[in-house]
């Protein structure tokens, strides 16, 4: 997936190009989905096609985000008869046997597999941003249920059970979703380990979040759920510190015995804040290019404002767009009756 990164994408292609023991045109081709950009990647994607017949350049036929470009890649992949799709993006620089150690970690009883992330440090904001393109390995639970966008690889196969929304972002969290729904598996593959970027500014990361919700919120509405269905515990998590000062303010108003529950859901809070970080700083030692001590900390700060993000957005658009859904619902019709899906595959009811 590439737009408006021509830099990005030539260095994502030389590490592609120099993968070993899969190697570029012998084991595995090459299609650069482009959103029309305007900074001469087209130009990149047509040098390194001259060199390596089996990289294409297409350009997506539907304009409004990722979503749609994943359906016609998916409609190409199907209908020029591959096996799998290893999903990523134009920023990405992948280890010389990234797509070998995906491609091995494939087994009968799994459909989707994840691969190793890490973020290259670039600002104070990929600090404390690091964690959201690593989620998926912070917690067993998520990577058996979820795949990032940027880093998996699926089988045809799985896309007769379900297909990813065309909401302009956020696409690949409903198709987990819809996903797992279906029956499908999912397995993470530590080998095969890619670098990605984060935001470098507060700017950049406005802009990402509120994108990236909006996203969120059009995939709600396309799918039938209603609500972003991480909503609920983000929006949860935006209230962690008013509960603290309500626990505190009635434990020293209050005398023995019933002083003691306030204190003893203060000490539950401090624990799981506790475990939290640590867990972070755990994950940045593996997951990120340069961790420092107490990064743990910033991760956590990050996954408040994350929080903020998620709810602030998420209701701003809820309420936008609510008189959208009818359109929408058109939109993921169209979109995928236009690259021969049924749109019930995208839908929370088939």
């Amino acid at each position: 997936m590439n737009k408006d990164n021509a830099e990005g994408l030539r260095k994502c292609l030389e590490t592609l190009a120099n993968q070993e023991e899969c190697r570029l045109c012998e084991c595995f081709d090459i299609l650069v989905m482009d959103g029309h950009s305007r900074d001469g990647s087209d130009k990149v994607a047509e040098e390194f096609s001259k060199r390596y017949g089996c990289i294409k350049l297409v350009k997506q036929a539907v304009k409004g985000g990722v979503g749609p470009a994943r359906a016609e890649v998916v409609k190409y992949a199907m209908e020029n008869g591959y096996q799998y799709i290893i999903w990523g993006d134009s920023e990405n620089i992948y280890t010389p046997k990234y797509v070998n150690s995906l491609i091995e970690c494939v087994d009968d009883d799994h459909e989707v597999f994840s691969g190793f992330t890490k973020v290259k440090h670039t600002s104070i904001w990929s600090r404390i941003f690091f964690w959201y393109h690593a989620y998926h390995m912070l917690f067993s639970y998520v990577r058996e249920r979820h795949a990032p966008g940027n880093n998996k690889l699926t089988k045809t196969t799985v896309f007769n059970k379900a297909m990813y929304p065309p909401s302009a972002r956020s696409d690949d969290f409903y198709f987990s979703i819809l996903a797992l729904k279906r029956g499908v598996k999912f397995r993470h593959c530590p080998n095969a380990e890619v670098m990605v970027t984060m935001p470098s500014s507060f700017e950049e990361i406005k802009a990402w979040q509120r994108s990236r919700v909006k996203g969120l919120v059009e995939g709600a509405y396309m799918t039938g759920m209603g609500f972003p269905p991480d909503l609920p515990p983000w929006a949860a998590f935006t209230l962690l510190p008013l509960a603290i000062i309500t626990l505190i303010v009635v434990a020293v108003t209050t005398s023995l015995p019933v002083s003691v529950i306030p204190y003893s859901l203060l000490g539950v809070i401090a624990l799981a804040i506790v475990w939290l970080i640590a867990k972070l700083e755990d994950l940045a030692t593996k997951a990120y290019s340069e961790p420092r001590r107490f990064q743990g900390i910033l991760g956590f700060l990050g996954m408040y404002l994350h929080a903020l993000f998620t709810t602030y957005y998420s209701l701003k658009y809820l309420v936008r767009m609510r008189n959208e859904r009818k359109e929408l619902k058109a939109r993921l019709e169209n979109v995928l009756r236009r690259f021969g899906f049924n749109p019930s595959l995208a839908r929370l009811k088939h």
